[in-house]
């Protein structure tokens, strides 16, 4: 008989690992799903512990590996509790949990080392993980998904039966009849492996069984969920074939939007209904999908069904549906917001039509007044008058330098921001001056940030301010780096430097000895998108300007990103 019991306690050593093998295996295809992890530990620590207790004849250190067996088994136990408190989003009860098992190691310590009693260590391991297996019960059997109910009630009374038999074990060898060694051929023996592979067996079923019922339930709440967002949206949505374009579906904001239903796209393809003004745009979002897998934003201009043309946004994506390539598109009427922005650009030529005649006539009489204020000075006058000459004169010059200031900045946010390359803004207003022996090392070769066309403005500020303010100076510096909110852009010189109370004052309206208005209207530019600036430098240290660019609105290609970390 003693080969009968060691067979069947090898059976379930086997069995307790292809176990967890299969639990380990569930969570690699579900790792989106808290507590799994925690079953994989409470499986290995299960299938451990029950090797070691099989080995344990064999190891010079016998009551070590007894106590460590034995620990490694109820905390399986532990592990899969906490596994399920958080698979149902549960909080679990350590303050419960982990004092008992803190008294768990202590008796079976006491029964090993001072008290060597394998029935009264038999009993105490029955009754421990009767304890955990009654709190896992417990919280199945109280408030879980729907979806998982069934299979959450099997896993309870699986656990429940397999209490219910440990505390009757751990009566039976504590007022019945004692035990000698694990491999004691007695029927409760027996009966506690057989217990020990069948409801170990079941416990892992029914775990996968609640998984596969909870990822089926997802599945179907996504599926619903698309389908209202599919019915509902207000954009035109379709989902055709990738191969050939044949419409599989459409929702009701695609036939408001193009009139055209149901029954005049199923089974064709929007070619065929000829909804599109230029077929190379429908060419060309399908070679984008089918180069990364989406399309974003591609402006077209769509026939509608009564022929009228409407200025759209596409975006699509792949898909696979039932194994076949598709291709699900969104797109969204823009035809209004086109036209307010036509509308806007119109009133803004006409605002600098009428900018420019109004400034050609006040340089026209600005002209006037510098030619009579030069015959004036030809006449006989006092030291007084002379004085008030000189001052008209001042004045005069510089209202002539603020309109013709203005002339360069009167496009300040009238055109669209785009991608632009940082080097090459920073060369073409470098080209503006006499740089001489001044070093310029640009550190930025591949960085494009998303501004208005003015950038290079922004950038000729910089300079302006450098050879204005800044002789002696040998080098300027212009450095991007990326940091926790964005990029940094970076333009330094190695001159005199800026004072802290000047700097105070930098960045507002009329602060300077010149204009009072370039640094301002950098700011301004470079606010269009998001762009914010500062001075850092300090006094004989050289200017600094730091432009933070936000995130979204730069972008690096992979060698130059690497060399900005």
């Amino acid at each position: 008989m003693d080969i009968d019991i060691r067979t069947l306690s090898l059976v379930v050593v086997i069995a307790n690992v292809f176990q967890a093998f299969a639990i380990a295996f569930l969570y690699v295809i579900n790792k989106k799903y808290r507590g799994i992890s925690w079953w994989v530990l409470g499986s290995a620590s299960t299938a451990l512990g029950f090797i070691l207790l099989l080995l344990r004849d064999a190891s010079d250190i016998v009551l070590v590996t007894i106590i460590l067996a034995n620990a490694l088994i109820v905390a399986g136990s532990v592990f899969t509790y906490t596994g399920i408190m958080r698979f149902l989003d549960k909080h679990e009860n350590f303050r419960i949990v982990l004092p008992v098992f803190v008294v768990f190691i202590g008796l079976y310590f006491y029964f090993t080392y001072v008290s060597d009693d394998i029935t009264v260590r038999t009993a105490i391991l029955s009754l421990f993980l009767a304890f955990y297996m009654f709190l896992t019960s417990s919280a199945l059997l109280g408030k879980v998904p729907y979806a998982i109910t069934c299979s959450a009630r099997f896993v309870a009374g699986v656990e429940t039966t397999l209490a219910c038999f440990l505390v009757f074990r751990g009566w039976y060898v504590l007022f019945v009849t004692p035990i000698e060694t694990l491999f004691t051929s007695a029927i409760i023996q027996y009966v506690s492996f057989l217990f020990f592979f069948g409801g170990g067996f079941l416990l892992t079923v029914g775990l996968i069984i609640m998984v596969n019922q909870r990822l089926n339930a997802d599945v179907v709440e996504a599926k619903e969920e698309f389908e209202l967002f599919f019915r509902t949206s207000p954009d035109g949505i379709v989902i055709s074939r990738l191969d050939g374009g044949v419409i599989i579906d459409i929702n009701e904001g695609f036939t408001n939007l193009t009139g055209f239903d149901r029954d005049d796209t199923i089974g064709s393809s929007t070619l065929e209904i000829n909804m599109w003004k230029d077929p190379g745009d429908l060419k060309e979002i399908f070679g984008e999908v089918r180069k990364k897998g989406f399309c974003e934003n591609y402006e077209t201009i769509l026939r509608r069904k009564d022929c009228s043309e409407i200025t759209s946004i596409v975006s699509a994506k792949s898909i696979t549906l039932q194994g076949v390539p598709c291709i699900i598109s969104v797109t969204r009427d823009i035809t209004d917001r086109k036209r307010a922005e036509e509308a806007l650009r119109q009133a803004n030529r006409k605002l600098n039509l009428l900018s420019s005649i109004t400034r050609h006539d006040i340089l026209n009489s600005i002209t006037v007044i510098a030619g009579y204020l030069g015959l004036a000075r030809e006449e006989p006058a006092g030291p007084k008058l002379k004085g008030y000459l000189d001052h008209l004169d001042a004045s005069a010059k510089t209202i002539q330098h603020q309109i013709e200031f203005t002339r360069e900045y009167q496009e300040i946010g009238v055109n669209a921001a785009t991608w632009q390359n940082v080097e090459e803004n920073v060369r073409n207003a470098a080209s503006e001056f006499k740089i001489g022996d001044v070093i310029l090392t640009i550190e930025c070769s591949d960085v494009e940030i998303f501004a208005d066309p003015l950038l290079r403005k922004v950038f000729y500020n910089f300079f302006d301010n450098s050879f204005r303010y800044a002789p002696p100076f040998t080098t300027i510096t212009v450095s991007c780096k990326e940091k926790g909110d964005g990029l940094s852009v970076i333009f330094a010189d190695d001159g005199v430097g800026i004072t802290k109370e000047v700097r105070k004052h930098l960045f507002e309206r009329g602060f300077g000895n010149h204009t009072g208005l370039g640094l301002f209207l950098s700011r301004e530019i470079l606010a269009i998108t998001g762009i914010t600036i500062t001075e850092n430098g300090g006094a004989g240290k050289g200017a600094s300007f730091e432009m933070t660019v936000p995130k979204g609105a730069y972008r690096v290609s992979d060698d130059e990103a690497n060399q900005m970390q």
